[in-house]
């Protein structure tokens, strides 16, 4: 899971539950037609710092994404899922990259 991949795949996402350090996204079923649906919890892809687990659940239709919101502010995932423009989203993505860099 990435920031890149999460705002690409953002017109298939909505946010079921949010709490500072946990995420829930609902997804669906027309995800599966995009190849990147299948990056979103590729284990080989790297996740990103702050990012701790990120868990499927098929029944529910739903990914949890549980991170650290000292590190990675909740509202601005929040926004991520929720901007309209692909400019709008890159744009919070590299901001997120960069609050990471940071960070590290």
């Amino acid at each position: 899971m990435d920031f890149i991949t999460l705002a690409k795949l953002r017109k298939y996402l909505s946010i079921k539950h949010h709490v500072p350090g946990r995420i829930r996204i609902k997804f669906n079923l027309a995800v599966l037609t995009d190849p990147l649906a299948k990056t979103l919890l590729d284990s080989d892809v790297a996740k990103p710092p702050g990012v701790h687990n990120v868990r499927l659940n098929t029944l529910a239709r739903s990914v949890v994404i549980e991170y650290d919101a000292e590190r990675i502010p909740p509202a601005m995932l929040d926004q991520l899922m929720a901007v309209e423009s692909d400019e709008e989203a890159a744009g919070l993505v590299e901001e997120l990259d960069g609050l990471l860099r940071i960070d590290a």
